[in-house]
């Protein structure tokens, strides 16, 4: 074996650090003797990859970016030197040398390591679209989506999906960016071999399809008739995908369940456990969210769902400083800037520790990157009647119904925003009254109406709303005829507001008594 040949072993034994100390000898053996070929061009070339993949599975990654650069320039002489890789004493087949793209991908992921999104696209860009693999196109498509290039992504995306019809990311992905599901079904269905049937795979598209649209009753259906019918049973995707849907849709009780069975399926199992999390904070259960947040940090402490387990146990936990669950929101932001999670928690600590103002901003970026998720508005909106801007948070509960559309939760905390001025109550009833009637079930209405009618001291009225066979209504009537006599002060404690006729860009025209 040559002095090559180790080096090229220790690659293919993966002796990382064995390959960093011996590939930068050899490198600087072959700068230092230029009387004396210690290795071909085609060899150094080689060599200097290996040395950049040991620094990149070593962790040095700004250090592997100088050395794959170095690569690109060896390349390219020895492009120039004969047009193809030669070698005085060839030791490995041209084959086996790697290729211009790989090493620019290799780029690639050292420089969206470091979170310079913007120089790795344009390192994949320089590669001509005839030599884009799938991985470079998703990679590509992704960087595009950060960017806010969704043309270009779509593009991206649909080249994958020619190549590799079962890159279900690139399905979902299309989706994401509001191409219909009949259209991304028949681009998969195209790229199957012909005559292949896969009843699973357009019922998971229909699925996914109906969730990017936001028809998350119709995905329940279908990913039910999933889990029920086809030979697909106790699939955590699938499983995962009903508790998601449930959880958009308003549905706490049912993505609780939802998700507690995803994670008994595949305890190891993160998507999505982040929105568990949330559930567990929301409904207190401190012992159950500490041994979720445990098991996902064994999992893994490179993605942000763990941070943010804890960050919501941190939240919730006496034992725990609050300050401690901005620092886990951070470290989430960290291993992923676009994560939505990390803003609406962030947020919600830093509105707990009286910062609303900073809170606010969390959940603005929230809302830039989501637009229709429910917890933004809410959190957004609490900030700004605990500084005062009651303006403001109606216009955003308005804003909340145009985005998200008329339901029972963006209605009520339409009228909630409205309750705090006494002259706007009864503009306040309508919304309260469609959703109640949208969904008998949600109590939240049920409450804001009582306390309307506590404040205009309609005591029977506001005492017959309640249910006394429902546990939380039957605390919600004992509240009522605790303040019978003496009343009830309002939630918020607001300024007074000027010209209160004006409830900000939404109208309520489609609010129907």
């Amino acid at each position: 074996m040559n002095l090559f040949d180790h080096v090229r072993f220790l690659h293919e034994s993966e002796l990382f650090y064995d390959l960093k100390q011996l590939s930068c000898i050899v490198i600087s053996l072959c700068d230092n003797n230029s009387n004396t070929e210690v290795l071909s061009l085609s060899q150094r070339y080689q060599c200097m990859v290996y040395y950049g993949n040991s620094l990149y599975h070593l962790g040095e990654f700004l250090r592997a970016e100088n050395i794959y650069k170095k690569a690109l320039l060896l390349k390219k002489a020895l492009n120039k030197s004969k047009g193809k890789i030669t070698a005085t004493t060839p030791v490995q087949p041209s084959q086996d040398v790697t290729s211009e793209v790989d090493v620019k991908y290799k780029l690639y992921q050292c420089l969206s390591q470091m979170k310079q999104f913007r120089e790795a696209m344009s390192i994949l860009e320089g590669i001509s679209s005839k030599q884009r693999t799938a991985k470079v196109n998703v990679a590509l498509a992704k960087l595009y989506v950060m960017a806010g290039m969704d043309r270009s992504a779509i593009t991206s995306y649909k080249e994958v999906i020619r190549e590799c019809p079962f890159s279900l990311e690139s399905i979902q992905g299309l989706l994401s960016l509001g191409v219909k599901g009949a259209d991304v079904a028949a681009l998969v269905m195209n790229g199957l071999p012909h005559g292949a049937s896969c009843d699973w795979l357009s019922s998971w598209i229909k699925g996914q399809a109906y969730l990017a649209t936001r028809e998350y009753g119709n995905a329940i259906i279908t990913f039910k008739q999933m889990d029920q019918k086809m030979c697909l049973k106790d699939n955590v995707y699938i499983v995962n995908s009903i508790a998601e849907a449930r959880f958009y849709e308003g549905n706490d009780t049912a993505a609780l369940t939802g998700f507690q069975r995803s994670h008994q399926l595949d305890p190891l199992f993160l998507k999505n456990m982040d929105l568990f999390s949330y559930l567990l904070a929301k409904e207190k259960k401190t012992v159950e969210l500490q041994r979720l947040s445990e098991q996902l940090m064994k999992v893994t402490d490179k993605a942000p769902e763990p941070w943010i387990s804890f960050g919501y146990y941190s939240l919730i936990s006496r034992k725990v400083a609050r300050t401690r669950t901005v620092y886990f929101a951070q470290k989430a932001s960290i291993i992923d800037p676009f994560n939505v999670e990390a803003y609406l928690l962030k947020g919600t600590a830093l509105f707990e520790l009286k910062k609303s103002q900073d809170a606010s901003l969390h959940f603005q970026e929230a809302l830039r990157h989501a637009p229709h998720r429910y917890e933004a508005y809410h959190g957004l909106i609490s900030c700004y009647l605990s500084l005062h801007r009651t303006r403001e948070a109606l216009a955003c509960a308005g804003k909340a119904i145009k985005t998200i559309g008329s339901n029972p939760r963006t209605l009520t905390i339409y009228a909630s925003v409205l309750t705090n001025e006494p002259n706007m109550s009864a503009k306040a009833k309508p919304y309260l009254e469609k959703a109640m009637k949208l969904d008998p079930s949600y109590l939240e209405p049920v409450y804001v109406m009582a306390e309307i009618l506590l404040r205009d001291h309609q005591y029977d009225k506001g005492t017959e709303i309640l249910d006394p066979t429902n546990t939380r209504a039957r605390e919600g009537k004992e509240r009522v005829e605790k303040h019978n006599d003496v009343g009830l002060e309002s939630t918020y404690d607001l300024e007074d507001m000027e010209g209160s006729d004006n409830d900000g860009d939404f109208d309520g025209s489609d609010v129907k008594k």
